[in-house]
């Protein structure tokens, strides 16, 4: 793939440009395109991230020191502190980034285009308006979709639905039936379409859906294995773009070590296999103090050996640490007391960051306790783990909903009517998903996804191929090849 391009000297190389929005969850997805770019298809890649904060974050700091060379990572300054109220919701942030990182944008990516080729200018959902960069340079704008497809397929469909829909989403009796994605119940929709339609946070929302029709093309993280459904509804609807599926990509390469992560593996290592469950709810999940709590409580009502990556309690949102959490959040003061000292023996509890991927590749690991972003999801199953689902924010009820309907990898923690999951449901359902018999055809299900997800990113694989196809257009429009 790439034909002869690697041989060019790295400043010769059609260069792409990559845009990613002040989000964590999106920004590893984007670090490993971009490293695909280079590695298997010959062209350049700088990536740019969208700072909301004057501080980068330990994840953002961890990961920029295992960006391998031949990709070059910018983190843009940050907008004025004083530019948004502090109690702004994340996305008006994150999108208020994204628009002021447009001016810098175009300055390095009019600085490239005057030493190599620009072959092209990829966005993540909210920095599509930086398409009038490419737009004024020639090149084409592709969207780089970090969640999966039924999301995406929602996003698409939104503006017609919008059109067709009487009352409010969060009211609506009958689920939305997208092609090729499980029913979409009103309480698995995400939290900007369950506000008033008439309120300012829908109307960024659907501004946005409308905004993912306005690329040249989409990339998807996703696999038609996870979801064979991807790309359905689209074909022959000339104003949506083509979509690509190009994933599962998920960020691998190793990552820095402190004092906590240099402890985890060789704690796992003397686990038994699959006896371990590993709990995280991302780089942006918090719970509240009582659910923290009742968390607590079940895992020592388990009786199972654990690895949980704790951040402090957040009693205002779900997700309190989305741009980042800081150095120095070690004070484990909000658990239970006496749950540290009790738990010592059989389980490990880590202050808000650690080696994700190492973990779940670890053998000793057999359940995993997420919040369902995509990209713990994707590693789960490229790790043939099993997961117990516990869905905060965004799209992440749908995502569990997708991974226990259709792909049969999951369970999900059911809450009571005040949205509390109780000690008994969540120990209940940690032991479903543990148990050597209740849990072998989820473990068998994603040991097989974990084998067809593998080989779609493989050479000949349907997700490299694809990508191929893509690169292949942007280097002939760029080199002026035919």
């Amino acid at each position: 793939m790439g034909g002869d391009q690697g041989a060019l000297p790295a400043s010769a190389r059609p260069h792409v440009v990559l845009l990613c929005s002040p989000c964590m969850g999106h920004l590893i997805p984007f670090a490993e395109l971009a490293r695909r770019l280079v590695a298997d298809h010959g062209l350049a890649a700088t990536l740019l991230f969208a700072a909301a904060t004057d501080t980068p974050s330990e994840q953002y700091a961890s990961l920029a020191a295992s960006i391998p060379d031949g990709v070059s990572l910018v983190a843009l300054p940050a907008p004025p502190a004083d530019a948004l109220p502090p109690t702004a919701p994340v996305r008006e942030r994150a999108v208020h980034a994204a628009m002021s990182s447009v001016r810098h944008v175009r300055e390095i990516s009019q600085s490239l285009a005057s030493t190599a080729p620009l072959a092209a200018l990829v966005v993540d959902m909210v920095s599509v308006p930086a398409r009038d960069v490419a737009t004024e340079l020639g090149v084409p704008c592709y969207m780089f979709f970090t969640s999966p497809w039924m999301l995406l397929s929602l996003f698409l469909h939104l503006p017609e639905l919008d059109a067709g829909l009487v009352g409010e989403y969060r009211d609506a009796t009958e689920p939305i039936r997208l092609p090729g994605c499980v029913p979409i119940h009103a309480h698995e929709l995400p939290g900007a379409l369950l506000v008033d339609r008439s309120s300012e946070s829908y109307a960024g929302f659907l501004s946005m859906a409308k905004d993912a029709a306005r690329v040249d093309g989409i990339l998807v993280n996703t696999s038609r294995d996870l979801e064979p459904g991807v790309g359905d509804g689209t074909d022959g609807v000339t104003k949506l773009p083509a979509v690509h599926a190009v994933g599962p990509l998920v960020w691998t390469r190793p990552a820095g070590v402190n004092r906590d992560h240099s402890r985890v593996i060789p704690w796992l290592d003397q686990q038994p296999r699959g006896s371990v469950v590993f709990l995280s709810f991302g780089s942006g999940g918090t719970l509240t103090s009582r659910q923290t709590t009742e968390l607590a409580l079940a895992l020592e009502m388990t009786r199972c050996r654990f690895v949980w990556v704790v951040k402090r309690p957040d009693e205002a949102t779900a997700s309190g640490a989305f741009f980042g959490t800081r150095q120095g959040e070690e004070d484990l003061g909000f658990l239970p007391r006496g749950f540290v000292e009790r738990t010592s023996g059989v389980g490990l509890v880590l202050p808000s960051w650690a080696p994700q991927t190492a973990i779940l590749a670890h053998a000793s690991v057999g359940c995993f306790v997420t919040h369902c972003g995509w990209n713990s999801s994707l590693e789960s199953i490229l790790n043939g783990v099993p997961m117990v689902a516990w869905p905060l924010y965004a799209e992440q009820k749908m995502n569990a909903a997708m991974l226990e309907v259709q792909a049969g990898v999951a369970v999900r923690v059911r809450a009571d009517a005040g949205g509390f999951f109780s000690r008994e449901e969540i120990a209940s359902v940690i032991r479903r998903v543990m148990d050597e018999e209740e849990g072998a055809s989820m473990r068998k299900r994603v040991s097989e996804l974990r084998d067809k997800a593998g080989q779609a990113l493989t050479k000949d694989g349907s997700s490299a191929l694809a990508l191929a196809q893509v690169t292949d257009r942007w280097r002939s429009s760029s080199t002026g090849e035919k």
